[in-house]
């Protein structure tokens, strides 16, 4: 299948672009920074945001996996993450539909929720938040989220093609998640991180996913017989934190309404209608006992 994938030089497109490649698919990596995804596999470097451009590489494409975005609100004025993430999501929708692609997975977010970037404390309103739970932001990297989202339902309306956008929670290695869960028990004790600021594994509700389960989920998206635009949670079923998740959210968020089972370690997303429609759930799960040592 020939796939086009965008932001392929970045974490979660560089390995989802390698994986696609290695079940033998036909990848077009396109980012706006130089790199290769392989040996003798360079990327198409561009602007995203150029609907010109977005054409140049749509030609006999299948599926589009759309992973380009700034990843997080670092605009302090709130204007570079939105005009970049969705305008260049718009040109991409625009182009598929155009080329008449069949289906465009994308990476939306569980920050879409609105609890990870808020500057005032924040909570669920019930748990296991699903994809019925309001969105409830006040930051851009949100906005533009449920954006690309009402985009998507927009261009499959208008021409048929079929978008699903998956709502990913922190996504990376095991080496890189069992950091920030150590940063997390220990923070007070830690000096400050930019990368991490303080209680955002918290309001991120301990959730993880690992890169090769979202690489593997996108390529389940494209080939299978999805109809319609739709967006789903994905995420692992269990958290990164040692502590029992129903006394974590007593702790963090009293506020939340339990509305069903988040007993052990469970976490309080629930990815249910992704595995349902897709058959995939996620492999690769945290070491319990590592958890538990650090």
């Amino acid at each position: 299948m020939k796939i086009v994938v965008t932001g392929a030089t970045g974490l979660l497109g560089n390995a989802t672009a390698q994986h696609l490649l290695v079940q033998g698919h036909d990848v077009v990596a396109v980012d706006r920074r130089e790199g290769e995804i392989a040996p003798s596999h360079p990327v198409i470097v561009g602007d995203l945001r150029d609907l010109n451009f977005c054409d140049s590489f749509m030609s006999g494409v299948e599926a589009v996996i759309h992973l380009a975005a700034i990843p997080n609100p670092t605009d302090k004025r709130q204007h570079e993450v939105f005009s970049n993430n969705v305008v260049a999501s718009f040109a991409v929708f625009s182009a598929a539909a155009h080329a008449g692609v069949r289906i465009v997975a994308y990476a939306s977010s569980l920050s879409a929720y609105g609890f990870a970037y808020s500057e005032s404390w924040s909570s669920p309103k019930y748990v296991p938040v699903d994809e019925d739970h309001p969105l409830i932001y006040e930051e851009s990297y949100a906005l533009s989220k449920e954006v690309n989202e009402l985009s998507a339902a927009m261009w499959h309306s208008r021409t048929g093609i079929n978008f699903v956008g998956m709502r990913f929670p922190w996504t990376n290695l095991p080496d890189k998640t069992y950091e920030l869960a150590a940063r997390a028990r220990n923070e007070d004790s830690l000096p400050p991180d930019d990368r991490f600021p303080k209680g955002i594994v918290a309001k991120v509700l301990w959730c993880y996913l690992d890169l090769r389960d979202a690489a593997a989920a996108l390529e389940a998206i494209v080939k299978s017989d999805f109809k319609g635009a739709d967006t789903f949670n994905f995420a692992a079923p269990d958290t990164m934190a040692a502590e029992p998740t129903l006394e974590l959210m007593k702790k963090f968020h009293p506020t939340t309404e339990i509305r069903g089972d988040i007993s052990g370690n469970m976490a309080p997303y629930s990815s249910e209608r992704f595995v349902n429609r897709f058959g995939y759930k996620p492999q690769y799960l945290l070491d319990r006992a590592k958890l538990a040592s650090l």
